[in-house]
C-alpha cells in the first residue's frame, strides 16, 4: 500500500470535537496496515483525566481482531485554520508500545511523509536488551 493511500484513510477519521474541559480529542488520526494487510484506523483520546495517541488507538483496533504485528503506520493533523495535513511521527509511547506488542513490530514502517518511512527499530536505535555487564 502506498503512503498516500494510507496517509488519507488516517486523515479519513480525523474529527475534533472540543471537551467540556476546552481540550481537544479527536484531531490526530492513525492507520495501521497490519502483517494481514488489514487496516485499522484511530483517534486520539486526550483528556485531562486519560490520554490516547492515534496510533495506539488503531492498534487497540487491531489487537481487538487478534493481530498484534503492523507493517505499516502513520498519524496525521490538520491545522484547523488552514486545512493543512501533517505527518507525525510517532510519540515515545507509540514506539515503545508497538514494540512491546510483537518483537516483529521493529521491522514494521512508520510514514513520515508521501515518500518517506522509516522502521520501528530506526526510530528507536537501543532498542535491543543490553548485554549483562562484566566485573
Amino acid at each position: 500500500m502506498k503512503n498516500k493511500d494510507l496517509i488519507m484513510m488516517a486523515a479519513e477519521v480525523i474529527r475534533p470535537h472540543e471537551t467540556p474541559q476546552e481540550r481537544l480529542i479527536g484531531d490526530v488520526g492513525a492507520a495501521v496496515l497490519s502483517q494481514n494487510g488489514n487496516i485499522f484506523t484511530g483517534v486520539c483520546v486526550d483528556t485531562p483525566s486519560w490520554g490516547l495517541c492515534a496510533e495506539r488507538a488503531a492498534a487497540a483496533a487491531m489487537i481487538t481482531q487478534g493481530e498484534y504485528v503492523a507493517a505499516k503506520v502513520v498519524a496525521v493533523w490538520r491545522k484547523h485554520e488552514t486545512g493543512e495535513l501533517y505527518v507525525l511521527p510517532p510519540c515515545g509511547h507509540c514506539r515503545e508500545f508497538f514494540r512491546d506488542l510483537d518483537p516483529a513490530n521493529l521491522d514494521a514502517q512508520f510514514v513520515l511523509g508521501f515518500d518517506k518511512t522509516a522502521t520501528l527499530s530506526e526510530l528507536m536505535p537501543a532498542h535491543q536488551w543490553p548485554e549483562p555487564l562484566q566485573p
